[in-house]
């Protein structure tokens, strides 16, 4: 059996079992420029951030992460410099996000640009008549 997916008799999910999930943390620049090499040739990439926006007019970014098929990555901002994501943002890699808005203008301001190609999950939801 799995982990937490699997119904119990009341055809409930059971939450007490939580599978592993193997993910990297990201706090120095080295191994964000490694990451960066990695993601380079990959096709798309699910991306989802973190941000502070209290007592700022403009969103301060917390934690980018970032998942691709063979990996997970939570990266750090304070410890490292996002300006290279650049790159990843103007290349050809399909960013999948949900509710984009506010990512958008994290990586606008970190990086100078937003992805150049973007599938965000809850407009695609709405145009097949789901709710976000």
């Amino acid at each position: 059996m799995g982990g937490g997916r699997q119904g119990g008799r009341d055809g409930r999910a059971d939450l007490s079992r939580r599978p592993e999930v193997d993910y990297s943390l990201l706090t120095e620049q080295a191994a964000f420029d490694s990451l960066l090499g990695t993601l380079k040739g990959e096709e798309r990439i699910a991306v989802d951030t973190e941000f502070h926006r209290e007592r700022t007019y403009f969103p301060k970014v917390a934690l980018v992460q970032i998942a691709w098929p063979d990996g997970l990555a939570l990266i750090d901002p304070l410890a490292v410099d996002l300006t290279p994501l650049a790159e990843l943002l103007a290349s050809d890699t399909l960013w999948v996000m949900h509710a984009a808005g506010q990512d958008l203008e994290v990586f606008q301001r970190a990086c100078g640009t937003a992805p150049r190609r973007l599938f965000d999950t809850q407009l695609a939801a709405g145009f097949i008549g789901l709710s976000s």
